[in-house]
């Protein structure tokens, strides 16, 4: 049987819980660090897509309802990440890209977290993910994330106080 290649696959959807800077990324349960979001497809032919490339590789992708009843797109989310570390490829490590995305490509500049602000819940993002290997050795990881319809994360007002 032939080895399959890596595939990349463009989608449009809405994010949650998004961790895409160095300071907010997830060293609890990934020691070296890890990007990490939720995503919820815009269109359930893109989740087939997805679902049926990791299949094909022998993994199973876990498929989510929210736990808060809040569904963007499909309704179902599933977790994109990127580790900060990749032991096998330098390059394939760090935050991912994150754009703006004005309307055409041409325009596409990189995310400022401090003028831009943060990506808030329910934000309509582009992502870019690279689905990769076979059997133990499959699993997806986020190259870029482009930022179509922001939804400014505001912290609430009890949580700047820390209660």
């Amino acid at each position: 049987m032939a080895k399959r290649k890596a595939m990349t696959i463009v989608m449009d959807g809405y994010i949650k819980w998004a961790r895409l800077r160095t300071s907010e990324m997830d060293t609890k349960f990934v020691p070296d660090g890890q990007y990490n979001a939720e995503f919820s497809p815009e269109d359930q032919e893109k989740l087939d897509k997805s679902m049926y490339e990791a299949k094909a590789r022998g993994k199973q992708i876990a498929l989510k309802d929210p736990y808060d009843g809040e569904g963007f797109g499909t309704g179902k989310y599933f977790k994109i990440y990127r580790n900060h570390v990749n032991r096998s490829v330098e390059e394939f490590g760090g935050p991912p890209v994150v754009l703006k995305m004005d309307g055409d490509y041409e325009g596409m500049t990189r995310w400022d977290f401090e003028t831009d602000g943060l990506i808030g819940n329910g934000s309509k993002v582009r992502v870019k993910v690279v689905m990769y290997g076979e059997g133990n050795m499959a699993g997806h990881r986020l190259e870029k994330l482009g930022v179509l319809d922001l939804v400014s994360y505001v912290p609430d007002a009890d949580m700047a106080s820390g209660f």
